[in-house]
C-alpha cells in the first residue's frame, strides 16, 4: 500500500502572539513533526555551522561572546535599526535555514501525518509552494504588549515598536488568496486565522476544531 504524505501546516504569527503555545499544544496532542524556524536559525549561527562565519565577516567579531559563540542581542542590537545590514543577515540566514527544512520534509514526509513548520516569514521566504494550508496565530496589539512587557521585561515603547516593525494584519490572508489565484495546486486550502486574544483555553478550542476538519477531509492514515 502506498504510504500517504503528511499533510504541512505553516504556522505564522507576529511576536507575541503566541504561536509556540499552539505549536507546543499541536505536538503533544496531535501525530506531527514540529518545525521551528528560530531554532534552526539558531543552529545555523553555531560555532561551525554554515552562518557562524559569514555574519562574523559581516557584523565583525565584537559580536562573539567569550566562548566565541554569537550573542544573539548584541547581534540584534547592531541590525535591529539598520534595514540594509538586516537584509544582508537575512540573506545568509534565510536560505540556510530553508534548505535545512526542505530536508527536513524530505527525509519526514511518509513518517508523520502532519509535518508542522512555525516561522514568522513563511510568505516572505516562499514557503507557500510547501504547504497545505496555512495558519495564523493573532491577536490585538494591546494583548501582544502586554504579553512582550511580562515575558520579556521589554518596555511597552519598545514592545509597540518591534510590533509596529512587522507585517500588517491582513497581509497573510492576502498573500494566500492571491497564491491561491495563480496556483493550479488543488491540494492548497488557503488561510486560517486562530486567535489567541482569551484564555488559553479557547485558543486550543480553536486548534481542535480546525484538526478535526483536516482530519475529516484527509481520512484515517
Amino acid at each position: 500500500m502506498k504510504q500517504n504524505k503528511a499533510y504541512i501546516i505553516g504556522i505564522t504569527g507576529g511576536v507575541g502572539t503566541g504561536k509556540s503555545k499552539a505549536m507546543d499544544y499541536l505536538e503533544e496532542n496531535y501525530e506531527c513533526l514540529v518545525i521551528k524556524a528560530d531554532d534552526i536559525g539558531n543552529l545555523v549561527k553555531l560555532k561551525g555551522n554554515e552562518c557562524y562565519q559569514p555574519i562574523i565577516n559581516l557584523l565583525g567579531k565584537d559580536i562573539l561572546d567569550p566562548s566565541c559563540e554569537i550573542d544573539k542581542k548584541i547581534m540584534a542590537s547592531k541590525i535591529f535599526n539598520d534595514k540594509e545590514l538586516l537584509e544582508k543577515v537575512n540573506a545568509i540566514i534565510h536560505p540556510a535555514v530553508r534548505k535545512r527544512i526542505d530536508d527536513c520534509i524530505e527525509k519526514n514526509i511518509y513518517k508523520y501525518k502532519y509535518i508542522l513548520i512555525e516561522a514568522a516569514l513563511l510568505v516572505q521566504a516562499n514557503y507557500l509552494p510547501v504547504l497545505n494550508e496555512l495558519w495564523e496565530i493573532k491577536c490585538s496589539k494591546e494583548v501582544r504588549i502586554e504579553r512582550l512587557c511580562e515575558s520579556r521585561g521589554y518596555s511597552k515603547e519598545k514592545a509597540e515598536s518591534i510590533i509596529n516593525s512587522q507585517v500588517d494584519d491582513n497581509y497573510y490572508e492576502i498573500a494566500c488568496t492571491e497564491y491561491i489565484n495563480t496556483t493550479d495546486r488543488n491540494d492548497f486550502f488557503g488561510y486560517k486565522p486562530i486567535i489567541n486574544d482569551m484564555m488559553v483555553e479557547f485558543l486550543y478550542i480553536q486548534l481542535d476544531a480546525a484538526m478535526e476538519v483536516i482530519n475529516e477531509s484527509i481520512g484515517e492514515r
